[in-house]
């Protein structure tokens, strides 16, 4: 305490010796760079905390974003288990399931072309094919048949449909190309 008062000695002095109007003019100087420091002081700690804030929020939407990622990829995985289950289990003998499905639509398939087993993608899925073609046949019964043959078991698709109008029968002519998937065993 006693150095203290030692360092501010001469400034006390300094400070007596100075008339009333100088007296207050130094004081408001002084208040006003004391004003200063804490208001640089304050800024600093605010850019500081807002800083921080900012950090902060940006670490939580990459949380929440990654979270998002992972319950997708989650499902993603499900499903993909899923479609290889039902891969797995996929046994249908395509020409048999195709003539049952076009006798209860009320259709006769007058040709049928099978077409040999293909891998797909990287060979780990067969797919097995058969090109119909029908002709004078009814719209209404064409869309029945095409929509039971993919509701039925396993993974069974309509790759390709062409569909020529006869308007003066009011039928078609319909190629359409089916197919089934099933794992490589």
């Amino acid at each position: 305490m006693g150095k203290l008062k030692e360092l501010f000695a001469p400034l006390q002095t300094w400070f007596e010796r100075l008339s009333d109007r100088e007296r207050k003019l130094v004081a408001l100087a002084g208040s006003a760079v004391l004003v200063f420091v804490l208001f640089v002081t304050l800024f600093s700690f605010a850019n500081s905390a807002q800083g921080y804030r900012r950090r902060t929020q940006d670490k939580l939407a990459k949380l929440q974003e990654v979270q998002a990622l992972a319950t997708s990829y989650g499902e993603a995985q499900a499903e993909r288990q899923n479609v290889e289950q039902q891969l797995t289990q996929s046994n249908v003998r395509l020409i048999t399931y195709i003539e049952d499905k076009a006798t209860a639509a009320g259709l006769t398939v007058p040709n049928m072309t099978p077409k040999g087993d293909v891998g797909v993608g990287d060979g780990k899925i067969i797919e097995s094919s058969v090109e119909l073609t029908f002709t004078d046949v009814d719209l209404r019964k064409l869309t029945d048949f095409l929509r039971t043959v993919e509701t039925g078991p396993g993974i069974v698709k309509v790759k390709y449909l062409r569909v020529e109008p006869r308007p003066a029968t009011d039928t078609l002519t319909a190629w359409t190309t089916v197919a089934t998937y099933r794992m490589k065993q």
